[in-house]
């Protein structure tokens, strides 16, 4: 982020690409009134080291638990995997599934798992979300699950010298689950936060900007979060006391704190909260939240990083608006950068492609019709087969040449689409390089979204990779997505020749 300034005496702040707002559904920030924060990997943004501990005393409970002491050699590796990934707790695999819940890639332990044997173990056995079986990882708090997921079902299997079962690998998946939750609960993980704050959180000094700016134009302004008071003490302390000149301390930014808020159950009971302090509050209910800050309904904005308990669930249940904290954005779009050109060229041909089908679609027909007023004219039955009036008027000679020039316009449509295909996909591996060598692009997948992608496309309004980046908007500003083209306003280009 560097300063500009592109109007005398107007300082303002110049964001790269990467650290923009992006919308899906368009907001006037002139009509919210009440902007809420998350603060886990929201306001307060944690290092890679965060993972890696909790890995580590994740793995101290797994051992105390019976499973192989070999573990502790296992270290947390934060490329390994990404959000959005699914654990097929019957199977004993991870997988990454596109927009329509479609596995198109999948690991069982260490090994990744081929494309026809992923087709054959998933074709006939599509995904319901909704079934115990699987396990969603939608926020950076769970990488940790996948990654051990995978390297303890590769340790027992090699250990065993046989596959586990689905008892095995569902209770595996428990354990860690369990494991893991612990490691939140038992205050190992945050206590060893406190303890050196700045080796675990990643300091943004444009935050205190970000919220003064919104809080002096009349924004209520509030954190919601799942974390106790004591640990969002220490951790607010550190992201804001001392940044602002007239904020005595952290609280004087927000007009109302609520801690220990068990989302996303938060969003579903209506239940009183314990009051801490003048506008401190532990556990409750939104309807109290709002009841306290006056502001309810789409006249709040709630900003927060899990796809399910901050965003879907407060969209569904309160009417609020959303906003989505996606770190990885800035790296993804970093990458893609670099492969503009690549990009822009596998658009061109995603284009062409979609024309170039319906191109072929409508000279196929008219093949066909040539075709059959070709056999009409070869027979002296009378045939009730229907004769396009305009093939009715050649000769037989005429018709002969119109369908040897419709055929050849076939073969060059088909032969054309081979080439698009080949080139896309050249096109896709070069770009892929950049991204995680295991499962690609957090928002795609190949040539559509990836779920991750599609659920945030679906239900948070403006996403981008940290709060502070609303620190280069005003708070009057309105968001407005580009416009999105239905298939039928496309003009095909390719046309029977």
């Amino acid at each position: 982020m560097t300063l500009t300034s592109r109007t005398p005496g107007v300082e303002t702040l110049g964001l790269s690409y990467s650290r923009r707002i992006f919308v899906n559904r368009s907001i006037d920030l002139d009509e919210i009134d009440a902007i809420g924060f998350d603060m886990d990997y929201t306001l307060c943004r944690y290092k890679p080291d965060l993972e890696a501990l909790a890995t580590k005393l994740a793995i101290g409970h797994l051992v105390k638990r019976g499973y192989p002491a070999a573990l502790s050699e296992i270290t947390f590796d934060p490329t390994w995997g990404i959000r959005g990934l699914v654990i097929d707790t019957a199977k004993g695999n991870v997988v990454k599934m596109d927009a329509h819940r479609h596995v198109t890639r999948a690991w069982h332990g260490l090994t990744p798992i081929s494309d026809d044997q992923r087709r054959e173990t998933y074709a006939s056995d599509p995904p319901r979300l909704s079934a115990e079986r699987w396990a969603m990882m939608d926020t950076l708090f769970s990488t940790p699950e996948s990654f051990l997921y995978c390297h303890m079902v590769d340790l027992i299997e090699r250990t065993s010298g046989k596959p586990m079962d689905t008892p095995e690998t569902r209770r595996l998946y428990a354990d860690i689950r369990y494991c893991i939750d612990l490691v939140h609960r038992d205050d190992s993980l945050k206590s060893a936060v406190r303890e050196d704050l700045e080796r675990y959180i990643d300091f943004d000094p444009h935050l205190a900007t970000a919220l003064h700016r919104l809080r002096s134009a009349g924004k209520k302004l509030f954190v919601l979060t799942n974390s106790d008071m004591s640990y969002t003490e220490h951790v607010m302390t550190y992201l804001l006391d001392g940044a602002l000149s007239g904020y005595r301390t952290w609280h004087d930014y927000f007009d109302a704190v609520w801690v220990t808020a068990r989302k996303p159950r938060f969003f579903e009971v209506n239940e009183e909260p314990f009051r801490l302090g003048d506008k401190s509050f532990d556990q409750g209910s939104r309807q109290y939240l709002e009841k306290h800050i006056g502001v309810a309904g789409d006249k709040v904005l709630y900003v927060g990083d899990h796809i399910y308990g901050d965003v879907l669930k407060s969209r569904s249940t309160t009417g609020w608006r959303t906003a989505l904290i996606m770190p990885e954005v800035e790296s993804e779009l970093s990458s893609l950068e670099s492969e503009g050109d690549a990009l822009a060229r596998r658009t061109e041909l995603e284009e062409e492609r979609f024309e170039l089908e319906g191109a072929l679609a409508s000279a196929e027909l008219s093949l066909r019709a040539a075709r059959r007023a070709e056999r009409r004219n070869g027979s002296e039955e009378e045939s009730d087969e229907p004769i396009d009036p305009a093939l009715a008027a050649l000769s037989a000679e005429e018709i002969v040449s119109e369908r040897e020039k419709l055929r050849s316009w076939v073969v060059e449509l088909r032969t054309r689409l081979d080439e698009n295909a080949t080139e896309v996909l050249r096109l896709t591996a070069q770009i892929e390089q950049h991204f995680n060598p295991n499962w690609g692009q957090l928002l795609n997948e190949r040539h559509k979204h990836s779920l991750f992608g599609n659920q945030m496309k679906s239900y948070a309004c403006l996403y981008t990779s940290r709060v502070s980046n609303l620190v280069a908007y005003s708070p009057r500003h309105t968001f407005q997505p580009p416009r999105d083209l239905l298939p039928h306003e496309r003009v095909l280009r390719y046309v029977s020749q």
